[in-house]
């Protein structure tokens, strides 16, 4: 069968819809409103009569489909976190009369940080096969609703905006061209038509807020965006999307058609995202993104290979044999690029009321910036317990915020909190911060650490040192980047630093009779501290899986009774050559003049050389370097389905060979004096103080070999240092990262 000719490229598309016109296909040609609501009325009616009906000459159509499923975390400072990607590939065929899409998955292939369930365990459908008709299956199908009858007015079907009774249930704006759209000689306007639900929609409804477009000449849907509003018995119940106290959440899709042979649009980018903001996390969200994209297209083939559907039954999906599955080989993007390039805050201006930046001001709201500063256990304050609330002023003072969070530590008997407003345009943060911190010295730390909480509180390990830092710090910062990933940032204020003692001697449980170690020791003093850092890419952290590079530099200095100059550089990085998965992180720094303990580098077993203990080296100046290279078996990749719809990603083992090394080394008798106010013991043969870290007199490295599991998110093997004779210890870890 023939493949169809696409009479616009996807390619184009795209860019053309998000308002990027300017190539050789296309043209802006803005233009004021219509002249009266009657213009824009018509517009719609026309519309709502060609979308009634799918076009004569198209019955069915078949497809290819690639999805990509991914897990994202976004933290405070709004950088994506990959924790979980799912490469789908489908055939697909739908058929107008009756309706019916058939969806067969027939490859697959995962990453991730961990093993886990695999996302079509909780979806049993994720696209939409047309834009046709009064009613839509909108963003996900419930694997529970996947492959049963559904009838035209099931409640989980969303009501089109342009259905026959769409006035009950939608008000419409706008209606002016956004772009003129050049293809095969025909010019075609695209209007974009503003749409939302009423507030008075009658019964129970799932309604699009949002926008659509329109193919002006054909009257055709080309664009659906928006964000996804529930209504029961009238009543919008779920506007920001969760019913559960304390979440927040939103479900956002996109459509984008194509014109296919000239005569109809027919689906080419799909996506929906489930967003959550969890009250507890602060500013931290989670995303389900689902990307798909069709083609090989072929309209009026209506041939299936695979299980039909059922009678009743919209949506089919089933999954080729795990032999069929393992064969396949026509990937069309690398894993993990359909969610390189998209980006969270792309549906801010169709997210809830809750989370805009506009409008009145809202009331004072639960809102802390990280778990630690409502909860969190460690050796120094045991049990810390606490509030953090804020204030969105929004209209009445565009972009102001202001917060604060007060708790007590029980065991220290002492209070700590925060007292901050800034004010956030386009991409400038500007601010002031008043606090009172526990904080810590660890470095070279991953993304997301936020203490030792759980470790110590059930296991008794507490790898962190504490000192008591009071500071008032003033702050600029500036996202760059075409998506303002990347971020410059300077701060600076006075800090005063003092001294800790530890309160308690373990958590509840602890191994072999062992409790915390000791916290280590500072130099108290005041200063005026001075930070200037510069992030690129830094979704790219070496821990989770996004691809590509990322870097970072910091520049510290302390002026005053303490005084110190720190500078840092670090890298990471994540890529396939060929059939072999890399990843890389290496971190670097230096001090500039006489040291002082609390800013001296600490490495050890939590850093990487796991062959070493707790912070078993330090110095003014140290670097660490972790590489793997990993390599996935051909087989085993299929998802394993269980019972009860449960479906696990494929096993997928493989190998894979990586190096830990380290070094950190002292200056001068100025650094060495810096490791004994750290920590130190006396050598019992000698009689003389001897420091807790030291240096590591040369690299220290370790080498370790693995078989890995679930495309590497389960290793075990064995390690041994390189730097000396040493024993072949067992390993294991979760995750692919370090």
């Amino acid at each position: 069968m023939a493949i169809t000719r696409l009479r616009s490229a996807f390619f184009f598309a795209v860019p053309l819809l998000l308002g990027a016109a300017g190539t050789s296909s296309a043209q802006a040609v803005t233009r004021s409103a219509p002249d009266s609501l009657s213009e824009l009325a018509s517009l719609i009616a026309e519309a709502s009569l060609v979308n009634a009906r799918v076009p004569e000459r198209l019955h069915a159509y078949r497809a290819r489909l690639e999805t990509e499923m991914s897990l994202v975390i976004v933290d405070s400072g709004g950088r994506e976190r990959t924790a979980q990607l799912e490469q789908v590939a489908s055939e697909v065929r739908w058929r107008g009369r009756p309706d019916r899409y058939d969806q067969r998955v027939i490859g697959y292939r995962n990453q991730s940080i961990g093993p886990s369930f695999s996302l079509m365990s909780i979806f049993g459908g994720w696209t939409t096969p047309t834009l046709y008709g009064n009613r839509l299956r909108l963003g996900v199908t419930p694997a529970s609703a996947t492959n049963r009858a559904v009838s035209e007015n099931a409640a989980t079907l969303a009501i089109h905006p342009l259905a026959t009774n769409r006035d009950a249930y939608y008000l419409f704006g706008g209606g002016d061209t956004a772009v003129t759209f050049f293809s095969n000689g025909r010019q075609i306007p695209i209007a974009r038509v503003t749409v939302t639900p009423r507030p008075d929609a009658p019964g129970d409804a799932v309604l699009l807020s949002g926008e659509m477009y329109i193919d002006v000449e054909r009257k055709q849907v080309v664009r659906v965006r928006g964000r996804l509003v529930e209504v029961r018995d009238g009543r919008a119940t779920i506007k920001s999307g969760s019913r559960i106290p304390g979440v927040s959440g939103a479900s956002f899709v996109e459509l984008v058609n194509v014109e296919v042979e000239g005569d109809y649009w027919l689906p080419a980018y799909q996506r929906t995202e489930l967003q959550a903001r969890i009250g507890p996390f602060g500013g931290l969200r989670t995303v389900v993104r689902i990307v798909s994209r069709f083609h090989d297209y072929r309209p009026n083939d209506s041939t299936w290979s695979g299980p039909v559907a059922a009678p009743g039954v919209r949506h089919n999906l089933t999954f080729a044999s795990s032999a069929q599955q393992q064969r396949y080989d026509g990937w069309t993007q690398a894993i993990g690029a359909a969610s390189n390039d998209v980006y969270y805050s792309e549906f801010d201006d169709v997210a809830p009321t809750e989370w805009a930046t506009g409008g009145a001001a809202t009331g004072i709201r639960f809102s802390p910036r990280s778990l630690g500063e409502v909860f969190r256990f460690n050796r120094v304050e045991g049990l810390f317990t606490g509030i953090a609330l804020a204030k969105d002023f929004r209209d009445a003072s565009p972009g102001l915020s202001v917060r604060g969070s007060v708790g007590w530590a029980w065991s220290e008997r002492t209070a700590r909190g925060m007292l901050g407003a800034q004010r956030t345009r386009g991409g400038t943060t500007t601010g002031i911060r008043l606090e009172r911190a526990l904080a810590h010295t660890n470095d070279f730390q991953p993304p997301l650490s936020w203490g030792a909480t759980m470790a110590a509180l059930l296991g008794s390990t507490d790898d962190f040192d504490y000192l008591d830092r009071r500071s008032a710090t003033l702050f600029v910062s500036q996202a760059l980047g075409l998506k303002q990933r990347s971020v410059f940032r300077i701060e600076a204020g006075p800090g005063s630093d003092h001294a800790v003692q530890q309160n308690i001697s373990r958590g509840l449980f602890v191994a072999d009779g062992e409790g915390f170690v000791p916290n280590r020791g500072i130099r108290e003093g005041d200063y005026v501290r001075t930070v200037a850092s510069l992030e690129l890419n830094p979704d790219v952290s070496g821990l989770f899986v996004d691809r590509g590079v990322g870097s970072k530099i910091r520049y510290e200095r302390a002026d005053g009774e303490l005084r110190w100059q720190r500078v840092e550089v670090g890298g990471a990085a994540r890529r396939e050559i060929g059939p072999f998965q890399l990843y890389a992180r290496a971190d670097a720094g230096a001090l500039i003049g006489d040291p002082v303990p609390q800013a001296m580098f600490e490495i050890g077993r939590s850093e990487g050389l796991r062959s070493y203990g707790y912070k078993e080296f330090a110095g003014d100046r140290a670097a660490l370097g972790r590489a793997v290279l990993g390599y996935t078996l051909p087989f085993l990749h299929a998802p394993i389905r269980l019972p009860g719809r449960l479906i696990l990603p494929g096993l997928a083992p493989g190998f894979a060979a990586g190096i830990h090394a380290g070094w950190a080394g002292t200056s001068g008798p100025a650094a060495d004096a810096a490791l004994l106010e750290l920590g130190a013991t006396v050598d019992p043969a000698m009689g003389v103080l001897v420091p807790l870290s030291r240096p590591t007199d040369g690299v220290r490295a370790s080498a370790e070999f693995l078989v890995t599991f679930f495309s590497g998110a389960l290793a075990v093997g064995v390690t041994r240092p390189l730097d000396q004779r040493g024993p072949w210890k067992f390993t294991g870890r979760i995750g692919q990262g370090f």
